[in-house]
């Protein structure tokens, strides 16, 4: 079976996004993870984190988490930077779904940080929608509507348009928490709904126009609710009325069980106590099936409230009891519920760590990379800085390709394995063996003069000349040539190193098989 290419991969995954959006979760999760065994690197990437958004929606949290962690891997391994944001936002949303909103923050601020530095408004807007998101479940109401109306802003009138629908649906949702912040009576809070409700008929129609059937839906059950809020009650139960038998059709059943509960609470308005009963009735049923603890005791205490009115007071007090022992459950959910999240946490802590150990180390040799390097020298300019000495020794294999052509490509690997472990010979604790290109490495050292660096050189040289390469392969020789340069020629690495790679140049020219220390 052949390899997909990285435009098929891009496809197969605005396909798996059109499904989620149409609310097809099962067939997204499917196609996601059918399409994956054909691909590799890159394109790989961009089906796990599609496939990390399928599972996050479906609340398989672990594994949505640990796709992301595999498409942020594969991303930064083929040098993707806009990749490796959409797999931090992808990891962000799964914290977020897991309740864990401070994480989900924390890993937003990182893929933030790439947007800006990309100058790529739509993942700016993407990221800031994540974070206002957070806010404002975390009651953070001013935050949230700064980061979610700059990503509206952000968002509007760009090519994709599911961006701005769902910005929008996110910012009216960020209000609505906001209104229901204040108090019952507040006119403040009835104006902020009342004038939400137009908003949300329109977010509504446009989302159905872009195919996008589960913003839709979710647009009009949230007018149909504020409908309820600011009591318009009978146009409210109507459009929730109308609303069940979509959920249904398109497994929304969180949203099902919510239709209930609010066709409950309408109903009990308008002192239809018959048709509240049914309906906070199937409520629980559907809440006790999803283990929703905190929604299923609000339809209990609606219950109580209409078993009341009803006269059947003992009907009541059962329904009360239960309340009372799923508050009590609660404390306990929240503890699990923190348990969970410090699960998520461990594991995203280890991923973490493993990302780091990659993204520093060179795979083929496992001397560090240029990254690595680049942080070792911010790490080390304050000695730098008090005059500790600095060396760099830059070497080059001599006659690579002609390796290469003669002796197959797995022969070259095996050669750079093996100066890479000749190279370690000769590093001190204080120094950093580094990969620095296809067959050029850097041996960085602290504290060591110019001469016992330029030892140091002729010693490497002269072990890779004698060392038995027949065992490799007979006839094959193997040379290097180097060159150094010290931290007080130039008083700055990016110098220094372009002073190490000029009199490399000067040792290959020089005749290789050489060291060149001074020009």
């Amino acid at each position: 079976m052949s390899s997909i290419s990285l435009a098929e991969a891009r496809s197969i995954a605005a396909q798996v996004q059109s499904l989620i959006d149409s609310g097809a979760l099962q067939d997204a999760e499917i196609l996601a993870h059918r399409e994956l065994a054909r691909a590799l690197g890159e394109p790989r990437a961009v089906l796990l984190h599609v496939h990390s958004v399928a599972l996050t929606v479906t609340g398989h949290l672990v594994e949505a988490l640990r796709a992301a962690a595999a498409a942020l891997e594969a991303f930064r391994k083929a040098e993707s930077r806009s990749g490796e944001l959409d797999a931090l936002l992808a990891i962000g949303s799964v914290m977020r779904a897991a309740g864990d909103h401070d994480a989900a923050i924390q890993t937003l601020e990182d893929a933030e940080e790439i947007a800006r530095e990309l100058d790529d408004t739509v993942r700016v807007g993407r990221v800031l929608r994540t974070v206002g998101i957070c806010c404002s479940i975390l009651g953070r109401h001013q935050q949230a509507l700064s980061s979610l109306s700059e990503a509206a802003a952000l968002h509007a009138g760009q090519p994709d348009y599911r961006d701005h629908l769902a910005t929008s649906l996110s910012l009216y949702n960020a209000h609505g928490r906001h209104a229901a912040s204040l108090p019952v009576d507040s006119p403040e809070r009835f104006e902020s709904l009342d004038r939400h409700l137009e908003r949300w008929t329109e977010l509504a129609c446009d989302a159905a126009r872009a195919g996008m059937t589960r913003t839709e839906l979710m647009a009009l059950g949230n007018h149909a609710i504020t409908l309820h809020d600011v009591g318009r009650h009978r146009e409210g139960l109507e459009a929730l009325a109308a609303l069940l038998p979509r959920y249904r059709e398109h497994a929304m059943a969180p949203n099902e069980a919510i239709c209930h509960f609010e066709m409950g609470r309408a109903h009990e308005s308008l002192a239809e106590h018959g048709w509240a009963r049914f309906h906070y009735s199937e409520a629980i049923e559907r809440f006790e099936r999803a283990g929703a603890s905190g929604e299923l005791r609000d339809a209990l205490y609606g219950l109580a409230n209409v078993e009341e009115a009803m006269g059947d007071h003992r009907a009541a007090l059962t329904a009360l009891r239960r309340v009372r022992a799923i508050e009590a459950e609660l404390g306990e959910a929240a503890a699990h519920g923190t348990a969970s999240q410090r699960e998520l946490r461990i594991e995203l802590a280890r991923l973490s760590s493993q990302w780091h150990r990659l993204a520093s180390i060179d795979p083929l040799t496992g001397l560090a990379n240029r990254r690595a390097l680049e942080q070792w020298f911010t790490e080390t300019q304050p000695r730098i800085d008090r005059g500790d000495a600095l060396m760099v020794l830059l070497h080059d294999l001599d006659n690579f390709k002609s390796i290469n052509d003669r002796f197959g490509h797995d022969v070259g690997d095996e050669v750079l394995r093996q100066v890479a472990q000749l190279i370690l010979v000769n590093c001190r604790p204080l120094d950093l063996a580094v990969r620095y290109g296809g067959e050029e490495f850097l041996l960085a050292m602290l504290s060591i003069d110019h001469q016992s660096a330029v030892d140091v050189a002729e010693r490497l040289r002269a072990s890779v000349e004698s060392h038995r390469w027949s065992a490799i392969a007979p006839d094959l020789v193997v040379t290097i040539s180097v060159g150094i340069a010290g931290i007080g020629e130039t008083g700055d690495t990016r110098f220094l190193l372009t002073l190490a790679d000029r009199r490399l140049y000067a040792a290959k020219h020089g005749g290789r098989n050489r060291v060149v220390a001074t020009n």
